[in-house]
């Protein structure tokens, strides 16, 4: 993390040797890098544009801010009365965009705050000469705390699957459900991955399996209770209840090859719900919470298609793990425990 120092007001006589760069809306003969502000609040460096700033104070501004990652090296960020949550929203995701995010602090509090954001913080802190001192003691601390994380790999083809083991199965009584129609056919053997925690979801099949008593649906899948995470494209997760027509799923078959589908419609109804948990050899545990209904379906250890009516303890079924914590959806290097 770097240390900008604010200069745009007033310009201090003596400038600490932990200063990375100064802010100014002047050219100065410092040896410290300048990133001077334009009137079109771009940020330049060396004459050549680096970036933006942007003032968040809307939902509209951070929309805006949200556009540029990935196409900028920087993002200035200056956010009136709401900091921290449009902050943590940037730093997801500009999380391996090639974006880098500098952030102005006002405050002995902010600092810390902004620094750690979602435990990872931005790239850079732009502070006046009142606050030099505790920016580089957080720096500091930002350097202790750093390790050497893997990047998230956002190729999601093919994905990895393995299995639980059913260890409760219980009925909870009358809820929200949702079924997810696509724009196109499901094959035998595909379907989507939801559930209740982020970190281990299940494979639940599409209803393109016949029946005496209902036409089957190979459009549809019976995707469980609303609060569910589902997998969509680029390695995001949505709440099931967040999801819309036109939003891009992923659909993985029983071998873990993956596509991606547009949603045609949402199908939201009350149906009686049973939950199913399980465990892994890892010793995760997770569940999912679906309409007790014959046409709702999980894969089994032959990788065959079963309905949720006929699991039973010790039985074993197809999911996914994932060890990383999501912010708004996004993977993120961060902690978090659901349960």
């Amino acid at each position: 993390m770097e240390i900008w120092l604010n200069c745009t007001d007033s310009y201090p006589e003596h400038i600490p040797n932990e200063i990375d760069k100064i802010l100014t809306n002047k050219s100065t003969k410092h040896d410290i890098t300048n990133i001077e502000i334009n009137e079109d609040l771009k940020l330049e460096k060396n004459g050549k544009i680096i970036g933006l700033m942007v003032n968040i104070s809307s939902l509209k501004e951070q929309e805006s801010a949200l556009s540029l990652i990935g196409s900028v090296e920087w993002i200035l960020l200056k956010c009136d009365s709401w900091k921290m949550i449009p902050c943590e929203n940037l730093i997801a995701a500009a999380e391996n965009s090639g974006t880098k995010l500098a952030a102005i602090v006002e405050n002995e509090l902010e600092v810390p705050g902004i620094a750690f954001a979602l435990e990872i913080g931005v790239d850079a802190l732009v502070v006046n000469s009142d606050l030099i001192e505790l920016a580089i003691i957080t720096k500091s601390q930002r350097l202790e705390k750093n390790t050497e994380e893997p990047l998230i790999d956002y190729n999601s083809d093919p994905i990895s699957l393995n299995f639980g083991m059913i260890n409760d199965i219980s009925t909870i009584g009358v809820g929200e459900r949702v079924c997810v129609d696509t724009t196109s056919l499901l094959q035998l053997g595909e379907g989507m991955l939801c559930g209740s925690f982020s970190n281990t979801l299940s494979l639940i099949h599409a209803e393109s399996i016949d029946s005496e008593f209902v036409p089957t649906r190979p459009f549809r899948v019976n995707a469980g209770s609303i609060h569910s995470y589902i997998q969509m494209n680029n390695n995001t997760t949505k709440y099931l209840s967040e999801l819309k027509s036109g939003d891009e799923v992923l659909i993985v078959s029983k071998e873990g090859t993956t596509r991606t589908t547009k949603i045609g419609r949402i199908k939201l109804e009350k149906r009686p719900l049973v939950k199913i948990q399980w465990i892994d050899e890892n010793n995760l545990e997770g569940n999912i919470i679906l309409q007790q209904a014959e046409t709702v379906r999980l894969i089994d250890h032959n990788l065959n298609p079963i309905s949720i009516t006929k699991l039973k303890k010790g039985m074993q079924i197809l999911i996914h793990n994932s060890a990383q914590t999501r912010h708004l959806g996004t993977p993120i290097r961060a902690f978090s425990q659901e349960y």
